[in-house]
């Protein structure tokens, strides 16, 4: 028997860090299958600021547990090496904001399989863990040493990269994905307004009982993207709260979830699709226009957003005679 293991409870804090250090290891391991140069100790940081965006030091060392120099020499080490850039606070001048550089963006962006497929693996070696603390811990402690669990992270890692993305309707245990997904990009670029409360707390009755349509993207059973057709009068309907979870995207479910979301549209005869978006959210405007999405002057009158500063309407006719006319003689599109 290991030594601390005889010692019980008394060697409870050592043997939890033995176990943190085994599993930044085994999260390391599927970093690397991934041909990603990150650090698991660097999670809570980089995760922190890609759901939240931008902050201080104090405020992220408050949100992650850890202490305020810790964070802060964390934060040299990823400014040195491009993972970060600071950038004053528009609030306080003389104080600096933490905000993910565009690469490494790019980087956490594809990261949600390898996160998903740790999380399922943690969670299997927890359901065998069974029975008292001490009986559990020693049972997590002997899958982690026999290679078990890494080998099972980088099997589910595999799985979900191999598996297509499907796109399916409503259904009630899937809510709590349609607020959690787009609460994230909200919180993180603009501000949750009333409207967004109620559509998202109740989608049932304010989207489907309404006469509107909620679309989700699966990825191997993982909800990982959501989007709505909001019902505003017979036959006009509004293309809203589509999002995809941060460390999914790039993996094409954005595309999908529009494509379907236009799709039921066109199923259901309708007249006249719109959108209300903003100019921040550039790829965004961008995988609209490629759907035949046309910029309209915005504010769209009686606009529900105050964030709102682009309209578009489906006229994929229009879309593509427009691209057709800025084709130059080379071939290229203005």
């Amino acid at each position: 028997m290991n030594f601390l293991h005889s010692q019980n409870e008394l060697a409870l804090g050592s043997r939890f860090k033995a176990v943190s250090e085994r599993l930044y290891a085994v999260a390391n391991s599927a970093y690397r299958a991934s041909g990603v140069d990150l650090d698991a100790h660097w999670f809570p940081v980089l995760r922190y600021l890609q759901v939240k965006g931008p902050a201080g030091v104090t405020e992220i060392a408050a949100a992650i547990g850890q202490t305020h120099p810790a964070v802060s020499q964390l934060a040299a080490k990823l400014h040195r090496e491009g993972w970060l850039v600071r950038r004053a606070d528009p609030a306080d001048a003389r104080r600096s904001l933490l905000e993910l550089s565009a690469a490494a963006e790019a980087r956490l962006d594809r990261l949600g399989p390898v996160w998903c497929a740790i999380r399922r693996g943690a969670q299997a070696a927890a359901r065998r863990a069974s029975g008292d603390l001490i009986g559990a811990l020693s049972g997590f402690e002997a899958d982690l040493a026999s290679g078990r669990v890494e080998a099972e992270i980088l099997a589910q890692r595999e799985r979900l990269l191999a598996a297509t993305i499907e796109v399916l309707p409503y259904r009630d245990e899937w809510a709590p994905h349609f607020e959690r997904i787009n609460l994230e990009w909200l919180q993180r670029w603009f501000t949750v307004e009333a409207v967004d409360r109620e559509v998202l707390a109740k989608p049932r009755e304010y989207v489907i009982a309404a006469g509107g349509e909620i679309l989700f993207a699966i990825l191997d059973g993982e909800v990982i993207g959501t989007c709505a057709l909001l019902r505003e009068a017979p036959g006009v309907y509004e293309l809203s709260k589509m999002a995809v979870e941060s460390g999914f995207r790039g993996y094409g479910a954005g595309r999908r979830l529009l494509d379907a979301a236009i799709a039921a549209y066109r199923a259901r005869g309708g007249t006249n699709l719109f959108l209300e978006s903003s100019l921040r959210l550039k790829p965004a405007l961008a995988l609209y226009e490629s759907a035949g999405f046309v910029h309209h002057p915005a504010p769209r009158p009686g606009s529900h957003y105050q964030r709102a500063d682009v309209y578009m309407v489906y006229e994929p006719d229009r879309s593509a005679s427009r691209q057709v006319a800025e084709t130059l003689p080379d071939g290229t599109v203005r």
